[in-house]
């Protein structure tokens, strides 16, 4: 019994020195962190997107802080955010004007729209959807098993019908919804604050292939470009906007309406 209670207490005094070793070295060892880390946490929103390259808010305070010269902004944060990053680390904003910047999905196809012949029996989700062939027909469209949603830290995405809705005033710009469609729907256009125009397809194929899998799908017809000052044009049998070209409502407006199969979207 003695044998025992001596162990016990020989374990227990070994684990108390190992324990007191470890805080020392760990108060010796540890780096002091830069003030301003802390600082610039305060001022970022602190949603830990990941929009700007790091995996956390801290990691990309702390890469700001070491790093002044290489600083990106914060998209979540906007002007106000970032102009008072900038502030702190003794750094002027650029002269040359951010564009600001929306999400898109280019597929507006809603359930009835898309033609499906396969019994898909795989996981509900957009990845292994796409790599067992997909869910639809369309080889290009919107699987709409809500990968993108889950991911998307805002909850700026909702599925309605099969079609993907994004919320532009939750929408942070993270990417996370970019990254992980399987079929490369999401886009960021610019923000041109005139109804914010996109093509809502990105099926290149011929007509008869995309009438063949979608009512919604583009089938390259040009009627879009015949407009006076038309900013669209036909590449790879799939209409698209140069946003360049973008100045005035009413040309992008008129493109839309000639459009016979409605696959070109605003809001």
């Amino acid at each position: 019994m003695n044998q025992i209670i001596t162990a016990t207490l020989a374990f227990g005094l070994i684990g108390l020195a190992f324990a007191l070793l470890l805080a020392f070295l760990n108060r010796k060892l540890k780096v002091p962190e830069d003030p301003k880390v802390k600082e610039i946490l305060n001022i970022l929103p602190g949603l830990n997107c990941g929009a700007c390259g790091f995996s956390s808010c801290k990691s990309y305070a702390q890469n700001v802080a070491k790093n002044p010269d290489k600083f990106k902004p914060c998209r979540p944060g906007g002007d106000q955010v970032n102009e008072k990053v900038l502030a702190l680390i003794g750094k002027k904003r650029s002269s040359q004007k951010q564009e600001k910047m929306i999400v898109v999905c280019r597929c507006g196809a809603e359930e009835k729209d898309k033609k499906t012949s396969i019994d898909y029996q795989g996981l509900p989700n957009c990845q292994t959807a796409h790599a067992m062939g997909g869910a639809i027909d369309c080889t290009y469209g919107c699987l709409a098993f809500g990968d993108c949603k889950e991911v998307c830290p805002a909850n700026a995405i909702t599925i309605k019908n099969k079609k993907v809705h994004i919320d532009q005033k939750k929408c942070i710009l993270c990417g996370k919804c970019i990254e992980i469609c399987p079929r490369n729907l999401f886009k960021m256009i610019p923000n041109k604050n005139l109804g914010n125009y996109f093509v809502a397809c990105q099926n290149k194929d011929k007509l008869k292939e995309v009438k063949d899998v979608c009512s919604r799908g583009c089938i390259g017809c040009g009627l879009c470009t015949k407009v006076e000052n038309s900013p669209y044009q036909i590449k790879e049998n799939l209409s698209e906007i140069n946003y360049d070209q973008v100045q005035k409502k009413k040309p992008v407006e008129e493109g839309k309406n000639k459009c016979p199969t409605k696959c070109i979207d605003s809001f």
